[in-house]
């Protein structure tokens, strides 16, 4: 049995480590260069800053790691040890370095720990971590019975904060990523579900259960973002994984759910094959569009085709936490089997493994180290209380609640897989819909929906009608207004996300024809980065302000080309990734009847050359001018910016004309065109 004394010592021990490196951290992090710096003074040898600029990183060396035999005592050596370990965590200038003495290149250096600091919850936790260790050195029976005690306490803890009667804890590899993590949860109700469905003949016979009862088959959700088919097949030696067809619908290129209808033609297949439908992995509050498959429709299959385990990861699942969540979401998620959940992610707190709720298996009883690795939960579930962690989780819904409608308000945005975002926003102010768990956001650009539609239009025609030259040209269109709506949410993003990163806003390529959007899911920011509703209303009043530039911007580029029409020596050129109004290309009046493909290099050369000097004559009077590089023609061009007035155009391409016949009749310019 441990002594009080020799506990109190060891937490002791660690917090003063904590506080050390804590302490320490933040000193080196300040004395640092930027990698990138011209003026740094580290030394590429050690990795190490030289002279006064040496951190509090003590040097390490193959000859500081060995004991001297001739310390004075085991707990001064004990001590240097630990400060050794210490100087290893504070920095990582020591990454590499040994390598690099052998002949090596030296890895990569990264600041880990730079500006951070552990909350109390977090000491805590790593303080608990040790604690695992020194439980494992105590008795048989007393460690058995700790362990046994946190898994009962905390399963019974975060089942109730679940609403979901009598499960049972299981907590994934810490050292995994997220992903891997998630994986893990979903692998281990797959082997729950292996248990409950071959019963103890899968414990004693292995695969050749599968021979006797039919080979298993999971079943996997469109809207799940891993692949779990390879991990399946190592852990449990499962082959046969199947993803379920979408179900149609103009967001499938994003994000697809569950076809029920096709699921059960799969599942009928399967069993007059001989196969043993074992699982079924749904989602709830998918990671893009925040969708939900359709769990009641699963629950309903099951009950009247096949019993299989259904197994549910999501976004959503936060939603059952609420001091009142929605009824019908409570009833149906109660049934399902086991659930998987990053809450450490959703609360903001470290050193917290990814988490499985699921219901007791006759078959299945946890061992010694799962019950123990529930200490972290115990730990975080005591220190917050069912409270404080249903309030984390409704601050994230709330922020949802308060961006939506601020965004519904703004016709230019368009809230992607929301047909009607103000009548979704009032069903949600009035409790009839929970806020969604993620948003995705964009510039609702109209032309590239018109630009869709008239190529879909031209694709469908019957092939005696169809003309592939029309279609082709069709095609470009689309690609070109596609290409400048993703320019425009590009600048948007350039203006708005380094003012907005209390909410962890960020641009996301969503496939199809649906260009680039922003994601905002608080669920899995608001926590850590401590975001709050007047961060919301300060992000909608800057979005408000720079959507006037681009709508103004947007009906400029329209009459670019009227404007143009007064002036024969401007030319329209194309140039991507520019959200300005276009580009022009000056062309002298000794080539303008020469077609731009037929340009020489001496040609291309001169022209360039005068519209270099034109774009450094422009920026003189108006930094709305920047010189480009249109590829289609091997030449220089003036890119015209952004406007926060569309009156202002007209004006702009006058001066441009002018200014290059200036240039042009220039007597200190000389061209010879050949």
């Amino acid at each position: 049995m441990a002594s009080k004394a020799e506990l109190q010592e060891a937490v002791r021990e660690v917090d003063h480590m904590l506080s050390n490196i804590d302490g320490k951290s933040g000193d080196s992090a300040s004395q640092q260069h930027s990698p990138g710096s011209n003026t740094s003074t580290k030394s590429e040898d050690s990795g190490l800053d030289d002279g006064s600029k040496r951190t509090a990183a003590k040097q390490l060396s193959r000859r500081s790691s060995r004991m001297s035999n001739t310390q004075s005592s085991s707990a001064s050596g004990v001590s240097a040890v630990l400060e050794q370990l210490e100087q290893m965590i504070i920095s990582d200038e020591w990454v590499g370095r040994e390598d690099a003495v052998n002949g090596h290149a030296p890895l990569a250096k990264t600041k880990s720990r730079e500006n951070q600091r552990l909350s109390d919850l977090g000491r805590s936790l790593v303080t608990s971590a040790s604690l695992k260790s020194y439980i494992d050195l105590l008795s048989s029976h007393h460690r058995q019975s700790i362990a046994a005690w946190l898994y009962g306490n905390t399963s019974q803890a975060l089942s109730n904060q679940f609403r979901f009667p009598e499960a049972l804890l299981h907590c994934s590899d810490t050292e995994s990523t997220l992903s891997n993590s998630i994986k893990n949860g979903i692998g281990h109700a797959v082997k729950l579900a292996l248990k409950s469905t071959y019963g103890t003949d899968y414990i004693t016979k292995g695969w050749r259960a599968f021979a006797d009862k039919g080979a298993p088959v999971v079943y996997v959700s469109p809207a799940l973002h891993m692949d779990v088919a390879s991990y399946l097949a190592a852990e449990c030696g499962i082959a046969d994984v199947v993803q379920l067809p979408k179900l149609e619908g103009d967001l499938t290129e994003i994000e697809g759910r569950i076809d029920h209808h096709a699921f059960e033609k799969i599942l009928d297949e399967d069993l007059a094959a001989g196969k043993q439908p074992l699982i079924v992995i749904g989602v709830v509050g998918s990671t893009i569009l925040g969708q939900n498959d359709m769990i009641s429709k699963i629950l309903e299959i099951r009950r009247n085709k096949h019993p299989f385990w259904l197994h549910i990861v999501g976004q959503a699942i936060a939603a059952l936490t609420i001091k009142e969540p929605n009824s019908v979401l409570v009833h149906v998620l109660s049934q399902v089997d086991s659930m998987t959940m990053p809450l450490a992610l959703w609360l903001g707190i470290p050193a917290a493994p990814v988490i499985t709720l699921h219901r007791p298996v006759e078959t299945h009883k946890a061992t010694y180290r799962e019950k123990l690795d529930t200490l972290p939960w115990w730990v975080a579930s005591s220190y917050l209380t069912n409270k404080r962690i249903t309030d984390i989780i409704e601050n994230a819904f709330m922020l949802s609640k308060v961006m939506l409608k601020g965004l519904a308000a703004l016709p230019q945005i368009e809230v992607v897989g929301m047909e009607n975002p103000t009548e979704f926003a009032n069903g949600v102010y009035k409790n009839r819909y929970t806020a969604p768990t993620a948003l995705i956001f964009k510039y609702r650009y109209e032309t590239v929906k018109k630009a869709a539609q008239a190529h879909k239009e031209l694709s469908q025609k019957p092939e005696g009608e169809l003309s592939h030259e029309a279609t082709a040209q069709a095609e470009k269109v689309l690609q070109d207004e596609l290409e400048y709506g993703d320019s425009l949410n590009s600048w948007l993003g350039q203006g708005l996300l380094s003012e907005c990163q209390h909410l962890g806003i960020h641009m996301m390529e969503l496939g199809g024809n649906y260009g680039t959007g922003f994601r905002f899911c608080p669920l899995e920011h608001s926590a850590n980065l401590n975001s709050s509703v007047d961060h919301v209303q300060s992000f909608i009043r800057q979005l408000t302000d720079i959507l006037k530039i681009v709508d103004s911007t947007v009906v400029a580029r329209q009459k670019f080309a009227e404007f143009k029409e007064e002036f024969p020596s401007l030319t329209i050129v194309p140039i991507q990734k520019w959200a300005g109004v276009g580009a022009v290309c000056y062309i002298p009046s000794i080539v303008k009847e020469t077609n731009a493909s037929d340009w020489n290099g001496t040609q291309k050369q001169q022209i360039s050359h005068l519209n270099e000097e034109l774009v450094k004559a422009l920026r003189s009077d108006d930094v709305a001018f920047s010189l480009g590089d249109c590829s289609a023609y091997g030449v220089c061009c003036v890119k015209f910016g952004m406007l926060s007035d569309p009156v202002d155009l007209a004006d702009l391409v006058k001066v441009v004309a002018e200014k290059g016949r200036e240039i042009e009749n220039s007597p200190q310019v000389e061209y010879s065109f050949l």
